[in-house]
């Protein structure tokens, strides 16, 4: 049973930036309707994050200080709580250079791709195993 527990609130924890690379589909949301169901896997954090003044910031020092940093909770939690977070970092990082140097292609390409790693690290959480995100996971050892 906790097992099942670390397996399950670590799936939860990337749906996080998953809700950070909304923005960045919203034409996709438009051409592809079957792709709205991604804002109700994300609903609970949108409202979580809008109730609360500061509410995001204060979901990532929860996050950072009560789970990543803490030794009682269980290494396989910690590994993806803090790679959620170190992703949802790139993609503010990617939102802020994308309003610099705005490419219409770009948006489209990074929610694809962050589609596309939180399905991959979903599969590796209900298998029991760490995902491997090239650059991230070796950040995300440094910091463990």
């Amino acid at each position: 049973m906790d097992r099942l527990f670390q397996r399950l609130s670590s799936m939860m924890l990337y749906t996080l930036p998953l809700k950070a690379s909304i923005p960045f589909g919203y034409y996709l949301f438009y051409k592809y309707s079957f792709l709205k169901i991604i804002l109700f896997l994300t609903l609970p954090l949108s409202l979580i994050e809008n109730s609360l003044p500061f509410g995001g910031l204060l979901l990532f020092l929860i996050l950072f200080g009560g789970i990543v940093r803490n030794p009682k909770v269980p290494y396989f939690v910690r590994y993806n709580a803090c790679q959620a977070l170190l992703l949802d970092i790139a993609l503010i990082i990617i939102s802020y250079l994308l309003r610099i140097f705005p490419f219409a292609e770009l948006s489209t390409i990074v929610f694809v791709f962050t589609l596309c790693i939180f399905i991959y690290s979903i599969f590796k959480c209900i298998y029991g195993e760490e995902p491997e995100i090239p650059i991230i996971s070796e950040s995300v050892r440094m910091q463990i």
